[in-house]
């Protein structure tokens, strides 16, 4: 973890933002996510992904990490440890994978498509290519990600698939 840790610190650089723990909260939390949330940092503007409010208790098994620019929460779940978007949209099965599936997404879109590493996006239907790449990548962090009907990599895969984004 280490060594990718160190690519995505390169890739984020300031985007990342280190959070202080209160000590309420840090208490509820395991130690990998102390070293995320305080020395390692999430990044802003990845997807509509915000990380630069204090983390706050939503709940006793509820935590509030960050919010969407529509003002969704972005909620770290103390039980399942996952992270989810309000509760019920599933978007990473831990705080790890998400700075991991954040990266590998950003990558692509900063790195991969610009240098066209599978042909021009929006020429000969590429983008499935590149959709493909998007869902291999995902699923060596997690091989369970696209499993749920009600998770955010599934839909943007899709996007991706078709050319909507991009």
């Amino acid at each position: 973890m280490i060594d990718q840790l160190d690519k995505i610190k390169s890739h984020f650089g300031s985007n990342l933002i280190k959070r202080e723990i209160a000590p309420q909260i840090s208490q509820k939390l395991t130690d990998e996510e102390i070293l995320i949330l305080s020395q390692i940092g999430l990044s802003n503007g990845v997807l509509d992904f915000q990380f630069t409010d204090d983390l706050c208790e939503l709940s006793e098994s509820e935590i509030v990490i960050g919010k969407t620019l529509s003002n969704n929460n972005l909620i770290l779940d103390l039980e399942s440890r996952e992270i989810k978007r309000d509760g019920q949209f599933f978007i990473s099965k831990s705080l790890k994978n998400l700075i991991i599936q954040l990266y590998t997404y950003d990558n692509l879109w900063e790195n991969d498509i610009p240098q066209q590493k599978f042909g021009n996006y929006r020429k000969d239907s590429n983008h499935k290519k590149y959709a493909k790449f998007l869902e291999t990548e995902l699923l060596k962090i997690d091989e369970n990600l696209l499993k749920s009907d009600n998770g955010l990599w599934t839909s943007l895969i899709e996007d991706i698939e078709f050319g909507i984004v991009g």
